[in-house]
């Protein structure tokens, strides 16, 4: 294994992939150059390949909690009228069409033979797809694996009679090309569509598969689709890449989430979107998710240091095994036990740090391992990750008790819905705090999704607000029966997160438009965009803004700039 390349190393299942941040390098010193790859990523992150073989086994205790990758998934899965975007495309004063903006996609992929990608004289509106799942093409500069195809490669396989012999990019799944259509798809008369910014131009990443054993650590469906954060903060280097070739403002569309790390904005992906959030001509849009009524959320405040709090898991047949996350915040500290449906127990777990906790259940032959996690770096917090191998059917209780500060609060997630084979959720569950992260990054834009013709938020629209109080999501758009685009060149409606991410996508790149041609400007910044879309936010009556469902209200852009064209 000495001999591989780093592209062998960053695809092999043998090589374990970390996300160290700059000032952790002191970590990789004493590896030997064989035994390890390192990307880098903007802002100092670097993404490390290690072999497994000279690593201990993977706990939390033994390695730093968010070097470890987490797994995301696709968020799915006449409203633009509604998010006032059609009067912008045709207002004779306005006429925004997303011209000189790109926006950027991490997704399943992109059909770039789509005609509704292309432009009038047939030539792809493509500025760049870079497949994570190729090995065989060239990789973008200064990354080692994967395949970039350009502009210029796009347009030689739209001229071809075998595209696909010059551009091999696939999108299996249908979802990227969805999401991309609705933010920036052209128009398609025969199908009354066109995208939210029909102009722009597009950038791509199609981004592989989790390796197994991050599955296995997150206990994640052996046949679910999920992306490694690793590969998406890769992903985000190389759209700001190509924007910073071609010199336009870039609009990232993260239509992904996952139900685990600390909700409130240190997850290292948060972390990373936040930071191209506060350079000039950058934005990121972020989906709330659907997992407000799948009962994976639960919530307890303690009433003294005496209180203890029961939680009942409700576990259906074919779950293999799952993860639950608890998070508090320090100074308020927990302990847990666990019993099965056939009544054994645990026990009160002991707070022991370095400690790993692993009980088999004799009746039920469910491996239980709990492990405690105090003062993170970058956070206040507690985390208890409970790991349940070869889980049966029935209620699993978790009790937790207070080990000091009587006051406090903790919450517990449950996988998301797409990692899941079987049933899974809280008897007693709580539906607030249920957007995926990274929504609850500070910077970035984090969007709700409604019934346009009801006017009404839906009920599977992730709700916030972040675990420290931070106002999420900040609007709602569109995401009932939103039509897009499929990958056999017909269109369909769906509902959920990734519509309404798309359409404000394709929104904020209106905005940024709009203030990039202003007389004398420089550039745009994201709590321009931000703030612009906020003012124009309508409220229903009676109700009262920000809320944790709807944040400042929905989208409505013509709103926004009629108001500004008064003041």
């Amino acid at each position: 294994m000495d001999g591989l390349s780093c592209n062998e190393k960053i695809m092999s299942q043998e090589f374990w992939d970390f996300i160290i941040p700059l000032y952790r390098d002191e970590e990789l010193e004493a590896v030997l150059p064989e035994r390890i790859c390192i990307q880098e990523m903007d802002f100092g992150y670097k993404s490390v390949y290690v072999d497994s073989q000279i690593l201990e086994p993977l706990t939390i205790e033994r390695y730093w909690y968010n070097s470890i990758p987490q797994c995301y998934v696709p968020l799915d899965t006449n409203a633009l009228t509604a998010a006032g975007i059609t009067p912008l495309h045709n207002y004779p004063t306005f006429q925004l069409m997303g011209e000189g903006i790109m926006i950027g996609f991490l997704d399943t992929g992109i059909d770039y033979r789509n005609s509704i990608f292309r432009n009038l004289d047939g030539s792809t509106r493509i500025a760049g797809i870079w497949d994570q799942t190729i090995q065989e093409g060239a990789p973008p500069r200064e990354l080692d694996y994967g395949s970039e195809y350009t502009e210029g490669m796009i347009n030689e396989a739209l001229r071809s009679e075998h595209p696909m012999e010059i551009v091999p990019s696939l999108d299996e799944n249908g979802h990227g090309t969805y999401v991309a259509s609705v933010a920036a798809g052209g128009a398609s008369v025969e199908n009354q569509f066109i995208g939210a910014a029909p102009e722009a131009t597009i950038a791509v990443v199609k981004l592989k598969q989790a390796k197994d054993y991050l599955k296995e650590f997150y206990a994640i469906s052996e046949n679910a689709l999920c992306f490694q954060e690793n590969d998406i903060m890769l992903g985000l280097k190389y759209l700001n890449m190509i924007a910073l070739e071609r010199r336009m403002p870039l609009v990232i569309c993260i239509a992904l989430g996952t139900n685990f790390g600390g909700h409130n904005g240190t997850s290292l992906l948060s972390t990373i979107l936040d930071r191209y959030s506060t350079v000039l001509n950058r934005c990121a849009v972020i989906g709330t998710g659907n997992e407000a009524a799948l009962r994976h959320h639960y919530y307890h405040m303690f009433r003294d240091i005496q209180d203890r709090a029961s939680v009942e898991i409700r576990v259906g047949k074919d779950v293999e095994g799952f993860v639950a996350e608890l998070w508090s915040t320090i100074p308020n500290v927990v302990t847990v036990s666990v019993m099965s449906p056939s009544g054994e127990r645990t026990g009160n777990i002991p707070l022991r740090l370095g400690y790993r906790f692993q009980y088999l259940f004799s009746f039920e032959r469910t491996t239980v391992t709990v492990e405690y996690r105090l003062l993170q770096e970058n956070n206040d917090s507690q985390l208890v990750f409970m790991h349940f191998k070869n889980a049966v059917p029935g209620i699993w209780k978790i009790e937790v008790m207070p080990a000091f500060g009587s006051e406090g609060d903790f919450h517990i997630w449950l996988p998301i819905q797409g990692f899941l084979e079987g049933e899974i959720y809280f008897l007693e569950s709580n539906p607030d705090h249920t957007m995926t992260e990274p929504g609850s990054s500070r910077m970035a834009m984090t969007v709700a999704y409604y019934n346009s013709i009801e006017n009404g938020v839906d009920i599977n629209s992730g709700r916030g607000y972040t675990r420290d109080g931070l106002i999420k999501p900040d609007f709602a758009a569109p995401g009932v029966d939103i039509m897009g685009a499929r990958t056999d060149g017909r269109f369909a409606e769906r509902t959920g997160s990734s519509g309404a991410t798309a359409i404000a996508a394709g929104g904020a790149a209106l905005m940024m438009e709009w203030i990039v041609i202003q007389p004398g400007t420089r550039g745009v910044s994201a709590s321009q965009v931000r703030n612009m879309i906020v003012i124009g936010a309508q409220g229903r009556p009676q109700a009262e803004y920000p809320n944790n469902e709807w944040g400042y209200g929905t989208m409505n852009l013509y709103r926004s700039l009629d108001i500004l064209r008064q003041l």
